[in-house]
């Protein structure tokens, strides 16, 4: 064993046992759940999210439930849940039962569980429109286009003998109008050139990250893991032609890589390469919000060792970072010593969301904890929840939260 072989072995065991420590204190069977702190300073709202249960719910600042959604069609189970600017919510959905114990009958799809469907209802829980894809499984995120149309990540198995000795399952991109029509449509296989691998990265991919699939050899290989798709926004401040609104910002989580494609040319115009490990919901800051044109990622500090090509090491802890794309800098980062406490209790290793709210704060969702809680950029925490609404999978309680997002008041007109 080499000694660096060795270090990386130990940093990992470290990691590992730091997660579980973690565990202890963070498990979502300890009391209590709900609401656990409220001060000044709170950005008025609703926060929406899907819980385990296959259920979305709006959360009031008290902590209440204003309004709770089930799927809008029978037999099925809704998976993430998000806002949309109209006033109406899109959702991941597939059939009632689930051939994986992990998703059984009742509860919602997994973050990274391919579904046939995505779905809009309105706030009286009516279906009002339904895209269905039978070729391309849809995975992880679904975001509605200034234009109404919508931006759908997505699958395709494909051999690529240019890119690895298996068969890979490569993310794709679509976008689809309102009549269901794909008008746009995105290969991250066709751009490997362009994400700047390591020669010694190329290898790793080429031969499958070796032992991560060496036991399952009938599946495609899930080479880049593309978790988040954000279209840019109009008046974000940006005149930089590589952030023009309707690009679109990637997350590649097996290779720690954030990237903006290019609409019209289909080109990577930009990359953040090892800034962040295992990263999640990659977005733009809208106009109007203080960090406006800047990109917030939540930063999980974990990455399966057998799928990191790039070799980064994991941290026992996770971070929320604000970068300005032009100078590639972190701009404003959060951790658990902003808030007075140790490094260590705040950690996400897979799922979880940013977002930035009007009053300057920062909406958090440590997701695999199911503990949504907002920040001020000093990083006091001037509010949380821990979700209660969660299911029972095998002897393991389940209330994660993929991701969650915080309304105007005025944005809900159904009230429980």
């Amino acid at each position: 064993m080499t000694s660096q072989t060795l270090r990386r072995t130990v940093l990992v065991g470290a990691a590992i046992v730091s997660l579980a420590v973690v565990g202890a204190f963070a498990s979502p069977s300890i009391f209590p759940t709900g609401l656990t702190i409220t001060k000044a300073g709170v950005q008025p709202g609703y926060v929406i999210f899907a819980s385990p249960d296959g259920f979305a719910y709006a959360i009031d600042v008290k902590g209440q439930v204003a309004a709770k959604w089930a799927a809008p069609e029978p037999n099925t189970v809704m998976g993430y849940t998000r806002p949309t600017a109209s006033g109406t919510l899109l959702a991941r959905t597939g059939p009632l039962r689930l051939p994986t114990a992990a998703a059984e009958a009742g509860g919602g799809y997994a973050e990274n569980q391919a579904v046939p469907s995505v779905v809009e209802f309105n706030q009286e829980g009516k279906l009002v429109w339904k895209y269905t894809d039978n070729e391309r499984p849809l995975h992880h995120d679904e975001e509605r286009e200034a234009n109404g149309n919508t931006i759908l990540v997505c699958n395709k198995d494909l051999k690529r003998p240019d890119i690895s000795k298996r068969m890979v399952k490569d993310d794709c991109l679509i976008e689809v109008d309102a009549k269901g029509k794909v008008v746009w449509e995105w290969e991250t296989a066709d751009h490997f050139s362009e994400l700047d691998l390591s020669e010694s990265a190329k290898e790793e991919i080429m031969n499958a990250y070796g032992s991560a699939v060496k036991n399952v050899p009938a599946t495609a290989f899930d080479w880049a893991h593309m978790n988040a798709a954000s279209p840019i926004l109009e008046g974000t401040g940006n005149t930089d032609p590589r952030f023009k609104a309707g690009n679109v910002i990637v997350s590649n989580r097996h290779l720690s890589t954030s990237a903006v494609v290019d609409k019209d040319t289909k080109k990577i115009v930009w990359t953040a390469i090892g800034m962040t490990l295992g990263q999640h919901d990659t977005h733009m800051i809208p106009g109007g919000l203080p960090g406006a044109g800047h990109i917030l990622v939540f930063d999980n500090g974990n990455n399966d060792v057998n799928r990191n090509p790039r070799h980064m090491q994991s941290r026992p802890n996770s971070r929320v970072v604000e970068i300005d794309p032009i100078t590639n800098k972190i701009v404003w980062e959060y951790n658990a010593e902003k808030s007075n406490r140790p490094m260590w209790t705040f950690v996400s290793h897979y799922i979880s969301s940013a977002e930035r709210q009007p009053n300057g704060n920062t909406l958090i969702c440590e997701g695999s904890y199911g503990r949504i809680f907002e920040v001020t950029p000093s990083g006091e925490i001037v509010w949380e929840f821990m979700n209660p609404y969660s299911k029972l999978n095998g002897k393991i309680t389940d209330n994660t939260v993929f991701r969650a997002s915080k309304v105007p008041e005025a944005w809900l007109t159904v009230k429980k």
